[in-house]
């Protein structure tokens, strides 16, 4: 919980404990936590449509393991504030884990809906949102990174927290993904934002995005672009705003 320092002076503030980790799939307590970020703030996105158990035991544990993508958990003095998933195969990932584990993906989403049957209609619009990508197919024919999914709690957002502490952790978040795909050699990384979704549109902005109007299963979204191979990939200095509602998962 943080707490208001109210009129006391700002230098006799204890200093805040943080860190930003990969997240392990082998470790409950990991996949518990970034799961229940992920429905907390991005429970509109395809992935979370399909239930939490779908979500904690194939997105966070299957693809993690796999290699197919990975996540980034943001703690403060020892608490999550934020996260990030991303993965350097692009379009690919969720095809590639499907063929491998159809069986079990199959399994988990029958039993979410036996769990609870009022998620059909999300769990039919999530399938058709994560393979309504045909248009996309030649950006599987070279290196390509996604943020899939990001996301900071309110309390880590507000203009005290960051004035009290310096930490920006939505900038934060997105430069680990980028020295990551640097690091493999990924010179082009995107994230897809939901059109109406203007604080992650104007984040992104910030960071020096460029901007493509996109359509996936008829809703309009926008591509955000970014060169990593340029002397400086990202401006993380210029972005002053982290919207809760961060890139969608793919």
């Amino acid at each position: 919980m943080i707490q208001s320092v109210g009129a006391r002076d700002r230098r006799a503030e204890p200093p805040v404990g943080h860190r930003l980790r990969e997240i392990d799939p082998t470790r409950r307590e990991d996949v518990a936590t970034i799961t229940r970020l992920h429905q907390v703030l991005l429970e509109w996105g395809p992935m979370a449509r399909l239930g939490e158990l779908f979500l904690r035991r194939f997105c966070y544990t299957v693809l993690l393991r796999d290699g197919l993508m990975r996540a980034a958990l943001f703690e403060v003095d020892g608490r999550p504030a934020g996260f990030v998933a991303y993965t350097d195969r692009s379009i690919t990932f969720h095809r590639q884990a499907i063929r491998r584990h159809w069986a079990y993906a199959a399994w988990l989403i029958a039993l979410s809906v036996l769990r609870a049957p009022r998620l059909v209609p999300r769990l039919l619009r999530a399938v058709w949102l994560m393979f309504s990508r045909r248009a996309e197919l030649h950006l599987g024919q070279e290196p390509l990174g996604e943020v899939l999914a990001i996301g900071v709690l309110p309390e880590y957002r507000t203009p005290h927290f960051v004035r009290r502490t310096a930490l920006r952790i939505g900038e934060a978040l997105i430069a680990h993904v980028v020295a990551y795909l640097q690091r493999v050699g990924v010179d082009r990384m995107r994230a897809v934002v939901d059109a109406p979704n203007k604080p992650a549109l104007l984040f992104y902005h910030q960071l020096g995005g460029r901007f493509e109007p996109y359509e996936r299963a008829g809703e309009p979204m926008v591509q955000v672009w970014f060169d990593l191979a340029a002397p400086i990939a990202l401006d993380v200095e210029r972005a002053r705003t982290f919207p809760g509602r961060g890139g969608t998962m793919s």
